[in-house]
This record gives structure tokens, sequence and C-alpha cells, in this order.
């Protein structure tokens, strides 16, 4: 992943993510790693499918503090929406699945800042 604020026009965030699914099929996993703008930020986050609202809900686990955030998952068609309590990413899958581009946004009525209102490229590896 590559990506930068919006006050930069140099990319100042990189960082990389693995996805696996955990034994059962039930749960998705998702570990990574962000250098935000010299700020290095470890994460897990723990996806689930809630067929009765169609919706995909998660758990994201950080250094950055002991508190566990609540985040949303949205995924239609080519379209990806990502979501926290502030703020929301949305992006798009290319044709070939391969890249993600998208932005963060503050949601309405919240204050923008780097940490919720950047731009980000997401390349699959493998």
């Amino acid at each position: 992943m590559t990506g930068h604020t919006l006050d930069s026009k140099e990319d100042n965030i990189t960082g990389w993510n693995t996805f696996e699914w955990m034994s059962g099929g039930f749960f998705l996993k998702s570990s990574g790693e962000i250098n935000f703008k010299g700020e290095i930020i470890q994460s897990l986050e723990i996806i689930s499918y809630d067929p009765d609202t169609d919706a995909f809900s998660s758990s994201v686990y950080s250094n950055m503090d002991g508190n566990v955030l609540p985040y949303s998952w949205n995924v239609r068609g080519n379209t990806v929406i990502h979501a926290d309590p502030s703020s929301t990413y949305t992006g798009t899958l290319s044709a070939d699945g391969k890249t993600l581009t998208g932005g963060w946004r503050a949601n309405e009525g919240k204050e923008q800042s780097d940490e919720n209102s950047y731009d980000a490229v997401m390349i699959r590896r493998k």
C-alpha cells in the first residue's frame, strides 16, 4: 500500500496487509503494518459476515492503545467500503482484482484530519 495525506503531494504512507480465512471459514483475519508519516501502526482485524443484515462487521486491535475499534465492510461489485464511527474508506477494485484505489474521508459531522482523510492505492502481490 502507498498513499498520502491530503496536504501532501508525495507518498507519506506505506504499508501492507494480509488476509486469510481462519480455520472453519467463518472469520477473515487481516494483519497489517502501516508507516503513517513515520509512525508504525500494527493491526489485527477480525471480519465476520451477518447473513441477517447482509453486512460485514469487524473488530480492529492495534498497537496504538488497548481499545477495540468497531469497523464495517461493504463490497458491492467493484466498490469496497470500509468504515469506522468517524470515517469511511471508499475504493474501486480494478477489473483484474489486483488494485484497490480510493481514500478515507471524515464522516459527516466529524472533523477532517490526516488520520481520517487520506488517499491510498493497494496492490495485490500474491
